[in-house]
């Protein structure tokens, strides 16, 4: 059953997860993409293939270290299948290496719950936040929650605030200097920030507007258990959880406020989504029944099940 497969974290879980993205990634992207294939398209695509794989180690790797969920593997379940669900993902090179870099700097943002290295770790998730900007303008919303972090973390103080903006002009001066000696242009800054689109177009194709109904639904059921749950959790880990929520709310304008809307920058949501809704099957065990029953593991049951299944029948769509 996958409730108690899922439920522990085993090498043959990541083995399976990693292989379920190589095969989402080469139906999604390689037999979508209507150029001839060449060596040098197949190789871009590798390293595609290991960067997104690494994406989800990464994503597991942050979990653990910030204890975001128990022990398990249901988070990065989630995300597999939800990025499966969406080979339009796999296309979309650009978003794949922005939301790369936002995940490092989510790696830093979590952790600000420690108060050890705190400047350093504002600098990097700085670093990463202006950096994943250059491939898609709007991931520099990820400031805020960074900014919410650091007043929220021990001893905060106002020199730590300051740092953001280090990091930011770090990145933009490095990125200039590089544009004038290989381009001779500073035309790249003009060009930086991208314009809003609200054109929804694409979203009418079913391959597109089904996995991305579902997971909005999947969103809207567990986040709103969250914030009703939110009574119940300790002062300790009231902070970090509260933060989860802004992480989400922050990456969903950020695939709001893209240029283009094709149905790819839902990726950028995936990994909050993807954790609020291991919550969300971890709390039955605690929060609804006294005892485990046949009703609570049929619902978890069914809902794994449609979460892996459903990538299936929208490669049909």
């Amino acid at each position: 059953m996958l409730t108690s497969f899922f439920g522990k974290s085993n090498p043959i879980n990541y083995l399976i997860l990693g292989v379920f993205i190589v095969v989402g990634y080469l139906l999604g992207a390689i037999s979508g993409s209507a150029i001839d294939i060449t060596p040098f398209l197949l190789f871009v695509h590798g390293i595609f293939v290991i960067l997104s794989v690494l994406i989800m180690l990464l994503l597991d790797f942050i979990i653990r270290k910030n204890h975001l969920t128990k022990t398990n593997t249901f988070a990065i379940l989630f995300f597999t299948c939800f990025m499966v669900m969406l080979p339009v993902i796999f296309l979309q090179h650009t978003i794949l290496l922005a939301n790369a870099f936002l995940i490092l700097a989510l790696r830093r943002i979590m952790s600000l719950r420690s108060d050890k290295n705190s400047s350093k770790k504002i600098l990097d998730a700085s670093l990463w936040i202006t950096i994943a900007s250059l491939f898609y303008f709007w991931s520099l919303l990820f400031f805020v929650p960074l900014l919410i972090a650091i007043i929220q973390k021990p001893n905060s103080n106002y020199k730590q605030m300051l740092i953001p903006f280090t990091g930011f002009m770090a990145v933009l001066l490095i990125n200039t200097a590089y544009q004038l000696l290989v381009y001779n242009s500073f035309e790249w800054f003009f060009n930086w920030k991208e314009p809003i689109s609200f054109d929804f177009s694409k979203y009418n194709l079913a391959s597109v507007l089904v996995p991305a109904t579902v997971i909005l639904a999947f969103y809207i059921w567990t986040g709103l258990y969250r914030i009703l749950r939110l009574s119940a959790v300790s002062l300790k880990e009231k902070s970090n959880y509260l933060l989860m929520l802004y992480v989400s709310l922050t990456s969903l304008f950020v695939a709001l406020m893209g240029p283009e809307k094709t149905g790819a920058e839902i990726l950028f949501v995936l990994a909050p989504i993807s954790i609020i809704a291991a919550n969300y099957i971890e709390g039955f065990e605690t929060d609804r029944f006294v005892e485990k029953d046949v009703s609570e593991f049929w619902f978890k049951e069914i809902m794994l099940w449609l979460v892996v299944v459903l990538p299936f029948v929208f490669l049909f769509l």
